[in-house]
């Protein structure tokens, strides 16, 4: 019973690495370009026509982080640590996928980045580079104090 649950898990696995299938909903195993900071980020999406796949702006879901052109220097700062780190997280990842895809309400691509079987939101929620975000009127944040 248990070898037989180990052969489920890791074909289970192995499929999951394997399969870079799109669908309507997610984009899979798309290639990192480069992110203006740590929510607005570049990617190539392999199979998909040149005009919709090539060099694409994604934003990602449920989070915003602190601007490159913010007014305070501490803001600054910190976002370009968050965006050195998420530059990092995404070269250094084996595979990184798009899932959720949707529109903004400016009509930019919005989706759960996900890298590694792990979301880029919840990396940057729990290293206090981002707060949680749904699309209302941006919060006030003081991100000195951060």
């Amino acid at each position: 019973m248990i070898q037989t649950l180990m052969i489920i898990f890791f074909l289970g696995s192995t499929s999951y690495a394997n399969d870079c299938t799109h669908d309507a909903k997610t984009f899979r195993c798309v290639k990192y370009v480069r992110n203006y900071d740590a929510d607005t980020i570049t990617f190539d999406i392999p199979g998909v026509h040149a005009l919709i796949g090539d060099k694409i702006s994604v934003r990602v879901r449920h989070v915003d982080t602190p601007e490159i052109k913010g007014h305070l220097p501490c803001e600054k700062d910190a976002a370009r640590t968050a965006k050195r780190l998420i530059e990092n997280l995404l070269k250094n990842g084996k595979r990184i996928d798009l899932e959720n895809v949707d529109k903004d309400k400016y009509f930019r691509i919005l989706a759960d980045v996900v890298v590694d079987g792990k979301s880029l939101k919840d990396y940057l929620l729990k290293n206090n580079l981002a707060y949680a975000y749904e699309g209302e009127t941006k919060q006030k944040l003081n991100w000195c104090n951060r």
